[in-house]
């Protein structure tokens, strides 16, 4: 969507945490390799940039990424991985 498209920008702002906490059960039971997944699929997998300047484009995936009710509902199970991998 581009910048400029103050609406949808808006709506993906209020909506993206709304999507998070409905899928607050999943990620505070298996948000480790959930979020794993995610990060591989839009940093590696041939995904849309997710945030291009020169053309006045950002992502849904920037929103997503960038949240800190993501970051926090995954920690449990990030703690429990490392444990379980011996610190690695």
């Amino acid at each position: 969507m581009r910048v400029d498209e103050t609406l949808k920008l808006t709506l993906a702002r209020v909506f993206t945490p709304i999507a998070i906490v409905i899928a607050s059960p999943v990620l505070l039971v298996a948000g480790a390799p959930i979020r794993r997944r995610y990060l591989r699929h839009v940093y590696r997998e041939e995904a849309p940039a997710i945030l291009d300047k020169a053309n006045g484009q950002v992502s849904i995936h920037y929103f997503a990424l960038n949240s800190l009710l993501l970051h926090w509902l995954c920690l449990p199970t990030e703690a429990l991985a490392r444990l379980t991998r011996g610190g690695r």
